[in-house]
């Protein structure tokens, strides 16, 4: 006759996945998988919600990213000091996209260049002068 003390039990865990953190929470849990074999335990279960999150990653980058609103950056880009005080040197492109992370704004996007360069000619009054170059004229 077994002994219900000396048998095998499991904890069955539910956990909600944030889908703008996976990436934060797969290195949680990798780090939880390696204090669990240091302490010689069991990972199966660790490196099951470990694959469930990698797929997860892999489906989540590869979805289009919503990209900041247009009419915001115009705005944003228009309260700089160079556009409110125009002179005739160029402003450089990588100065405008400090200067939108500095107020907040998410500038980690793939070819982000691309789309604040064609928002920066839709500004009146700024023309492109050369590669990621713009003057606003008086």
């Amino acid at each position: 006759m077994d002994n219900p003390l000396q048998q095998e039990q499991e904890a069955i865990l539910k956990i909600p996945l944030n889908t703008q953190n996976i990436r934060e929470d797969l290195n949680f849990y990798k780090l939880i998988r390696e204090i669990f074999r240091e302490y010689h335990k069991d990972t199966d279960g660790i490196d099951f919600i470990i694959s469930n999150l990698e797929v997860q990653a892999t489906r989540t980058s590869y979805s289009p990213a919503l990209l900041p609103d247009e009419e915001k950056i115009i705005e944003a880009v228009e309260r700089h000091p160079y556009f409110k005080n125009p002179c005739h040197y160029p402003i450089r492109l990588i100065t405008i996209l400090k200067y939108l992370k500095q107020k907040g704004f998410n500038v980690s996007y793939t070819d982000i260049d691309l789309y604040i360069d064609r928002i920066m000619q839709r500004i009146d009054g700024v023309s492109k002068v050369g590669r990621g170059l713009y003057v606003k004229k008086k």
